[in-house]
């Protein structure tokens, strides 16, 4: 069953007062006098967002709605107002999304491609509470409407987010490596309210093919994401004989990204030190793009003008170091996958275009059968998909094609026992690992991030336009906003790889979910330990 009025009866509402629907929706297509909220930025808030709303809205009132893993839609009643609200949480591009159509001065680079509600179908016997029922009331939309600043089509059915949210502050995202494609730096914040989160893990990573025997420093990795080392021999990596695939693989993120704009802080100090654009980072310390893979073009399919899959643009991964950029962290994720398994990937670029990279060839005269061996930088909210105690825990990270490392050592994370290892092995994803010693380095859990033990922590922000006048619901929504930043930073809604921030009314005591440390608001700053 197609939702052919949902858009229509949505567009409705929005001049219909508050008090006209204060009443929960009777079923997954009933909006009327629904309060539209939009949403745009990091997916490291995603795996919670059933919470967060199962938090906010009346039990077995809601629905939910995705597109993919770009968007999700939540209709529902408000459990503190009566208020029958349709919410969508863009994902798509990530944190700087988050960011520049919030502040941005022009209005007309502040409308965002969205969902389509047009497309949306749900199952017949579709329930409401997702919680209560895992699944069974999840619609889908099939298609998206609109299109970003920088791409062509028609601006008029894109749509201005009401708020936005980033994987670090708004000041990170400057160019030439924190800006999404087809925008500008924003100069200016202060035409927007910034609010504190929570704070996330993020980690490096590698493909199962690296052993975790070897130890990674920083210093390693900070080459090989730079391509001052190539080949993984150079960091001692020992290789059997006839095994020719010790090019370095990086999988990740466009510019624009939270989770790469917080690799390009750790690795590279960006945009933290010096004054120029580039603020100091140049040479051998600029993170290194796909255009730097010793294949880029190496193949073709079809006329390889990147107009279709048929027709992608070849990354040769047999040439050595390679870099495949993604504009999700799933991207990420299944770049790391088909490397370590040795399967094409196949994928579209930030500029639209589809690319295709050969994991599934070997170099000329390779005899081992073996995957690639890559690197990455992933968010800890990749390793999970849970929501607290409501539903088991059902790992996102593949755990037998790559793992988390340690900063600055050996050894593998396994989530479920929340430790680090050398040596151990796994039944299936997502188990407890059996035996294995002690990894070296600081693991990614977090209990480290408590301490501030961890270092590689990103700080979560919201923000929106402090003043703004959309519609008659303007308030409404401006205090539904609040009540989401709320949710999302109270200590009782954080996930295993969150932690409430300190300072207010949120007090540690060592075993809640909130932080001794923070850099507070300042990124570039130092994380301090407070003492209660």
């Amino acid at each position: 069953m197609k939702l052919k009025n949902l858009a229509v009866a949505s567009a409705a509402a929005l001049a219909v007062p508050m008090a006209a629907h204060a009443v929960a929706p009777t079923g997954p297509y009933d909006t009327a006098g629904a309060m539209r909220v939009y949403l745009s930025g990091a997916s490291a808030l995603d795996n919670n967002l059933d919470f967060i709303m199962g938090f906010l809205l009346k039990p077995g009132t809601f629905y939910k709605y995705t597109v993919g893993t770009d968007y999700r839609l939540y209709l529902g009643e408000l459990a503190a107002t009566n208020q029958k609200i349709l919410f969508v949480k863009r994902s798509k591009g990530g944190s700087a999304w988050g960011v520049n159509p919030i502040g941005n001065p022009n209005p007309a680079n502040r409308l965002i491609q969205t969902m389509d509600l047009n497309s949306i179908d749900c199952p017949t016997a579709a329930v409401a509470g997702i919680l209560s029922s895992p699944g069974a009331a999840e619609c889908k939309a099939s298609a998206v409407k609109g299109n970003d600043p920088g791409f062509s089509g028609n601006p008029g059915s894109s749509e201005v987010p009401d708020f936005g949210v980033s994987d670090v502050a708004p000041f990170m995202f400057k160019e030439p490596f924190n800006v999404e494609f087809g925008a500008q730096q924003l100069n200016d914040t202060s035409n927007m309210t910034i609010k504190p989160v929570n704070a996330m893990l993020f980690g490096p990573v590698a493909t199962a093919a690296v052993p975790d025997t070897l130890k990674i420093s920083n210093a390693d990795y900070h080459a090989m994401l730079t391509a001052s080392v190539f080949d993984w021999k150079t960091i001692g990596l020992t290789v059997p004989a006839g095994d020719l695939k010790t090019g370095v693989v990086v999988c990740r993120l466009v510019p624009g990204s939270g989770t790469q704009a917080v690799s390009n802080w750790y690795f590279n100090n960006f945009p933290c030190s010096g004054s120029s654009l580039t603020s100091g980072v140049s040479g051998f310390t600029t993170p290194t793009r796909m255009s730097d893979s010793f294949g880029f073009f190496g193949f073709t399919k079809g006329t390889g003008d990147g107009s279709s899959a048929a027709n992608a643009i070849g990354v040769d991964v047999t040439a050595g170091y390679t870099v495949i950029e993604g504009v999700g962290s799933g991207d990420v994720r299944k770049c790391l996958t088909a490397a370590n398994n040795k399967t094409e990937y196949n994928f579209v670029g930030e500029d639209g275009l589809h690319y295709a990279a050969n994991f599934q060839d070997s170099p000329a005269g390779d005899t081992v059968n073996a995957g690639y061996r890559a690197i990455g930088i992933l968010s800890l909210d990749s390793q999970y998909s849970q929501y607290k105690s409501l539903i088991p825990v059902q790992p996102n990270g593949n755990e037998s094609a790559w793992f988390y490392r340690t900063l600055d050592g050996n050894g593998r994370f396994y989530a479920d026992s929340q430790t680090c290892l050398v040596g151990a092995t796994i039944s299936q994803p997502g188990t407890a690992p059996v035996g294995g010693t002690d990894a070296k380095g600081v693991c990614p859990n977090q209990n480290e991030m408590r301490t501030g033990s961890y270092v590689m922590v990103g700080e979560l922000y919201a923000q929106y336009l402090t003043t703004a006048s959309k519609d008659s619901f303007d308030s409404a929504r401006r205090s539904f906003e609040n009540a989401f930043i709320s949710a999302a930073s109270n200590p009782g809604n954080q996930l295993a790889y969150t932690m409430a921030l300190p300072g207010g009314a949120y007090t540690p005591n060592g075993t809640n979910a909130v932080a001794y440390a923070s850099r507070s608001g300042n990124q570039c700053g130092p994380l301090v330990r407070f003492t209660y």
